[in-house]
């Protein structure tokens, strides 16, 4: 029988523990809070909705706009 999928149900990768570690620094505790893949980009090294001009196409650029949209989530958590 098939599932169906809802994207209301999905759960936020804005926790407790993606809070704390973005407003550390850490990146390998923000990595596996959010369970990031290892070809995107870190919300910590994202500062610009578009990935950079010198940047090539690739997975790592495709992925530059949802991790934008995570670092303002996170940003707005933290309340800057």
């Amino acid at each position: 029988m098939p599932l169906k999928r809802r994207a209301g149900k999905r759960r936020s990768l804005v926790t407790a523990a993606a809070i704390e570690a973005f407003r550390a620094g850490d990146r390998m505790a923000l990595f596996f809070a959010i369970g990031q893949k290892p070809w995107e980009p870190s919300p910590l090294e994202v500062w610009q909705p578009e990935p950079p001009e010198w940047a090539s196409k690739n997975a790592w650029t495709e992925a530059w706009p949802k991790m934008y949209a995570l670092r303002l989530e996170l940003m707005e958590a933290i309340g800057q």
